[in-house]
């Protein structure tokens, strides 16, 4: 095996240096959006590999050229707006629409309110294939800020739409951030037909069964369906 060539090495070193400053970014963002280091040893594993794809897809800025894997949309053209909110309502203390609500609010930090917001347009989407959160969300858009809603947004598009929700016990997510930290806010109906809302942090990284067809409610951007 012949010797390598001194700017051969040193290209090898300087592509290791780029290499490494990647992952070191890459882990400071990924503490920014509430995730933890677990998340990125889980993407080592060979379980980890559809969530890589996934990455790669985005950075590589195929997203919107690519059909969505795990959500369809259900919605289609159907115009479904959230009204103005002035943020002076959460999902901690809305006994007023929900029969139970999760303590894991208070627990997580969740319990507050949010900002004012304007109205906003929203799509409904139904899972074709067994997810994460971090794998559901993801594939509507990197960016997820774009994608949350406020917990006086969410509490108004249940009361005002409450047909478009999963039925038969299966929750609809709701992508939520207080504190720098992003949650999924699950709504459900229980055996009586009352409404029921909990909590989950986004990093959990329980797999949803597609055969339940949960769904997922985000405002409306121009991304890949």
């Amino acid at each position: 095996m012949s010797r390598k060539s001194k700017k051969e090495v040193e290209a090898i070193v300087s592509g290791m240096g780029v290499f490494m400053a990647f992952i070191s970014n890459l882990v400071e963002l990924v503490k920014k959006f509430g995730g933890t280091m677990e998340n990125i040893y889980r993407l080592a594993t060979p379980d980890g590999n559809e969530t890589l794809e996934a990455i790669a897809r985005i950075i590589a800025g195929g997203v919107k050229n690519v059909k969505n894997e795990f959500l369809k949309l259900i919605s289609g053209n159907e115009t479904l707006v959230i009204d103005n909110c002035d943020g002076s309502e959460g999902l901690a203390n809305a006994s007023d629409l929900f029969a139970w609500i999760d303590s894991d609010f208070r627990n997580y930090g969740a319990d507050q309110k949010g900002q004012a917001t304007g109205e906003t347009s929203v799509r409904v989407h139904e899972m074709t294939r067994n997810a994460t959160f971090s794998q559901m969300f993801v594939s509507l858009n990197a960016d997820m800020e774009k994608i949350c809603l406020t917990p006086h947004q969410i509490k108004k598009f249940v009361k005002k739409y409450r047909n478009w929700l999963r039925i038969d016990g299966y929750a609809t997510f709701f992508l939520f951030k207080l504190n720098n930290q992003f949650f999924v806010a699950g709504v459900s109906f229980d055996s009586d037909g009352k409404l029921r809302v909990y909590v989950d942090r986004f990093e959990r990284d329980n797999v949803w069964r597609a055969e339940d067809r949960r769904r997922v409610v985000v405002p409306q951007l121009d991304v890949a369906q």
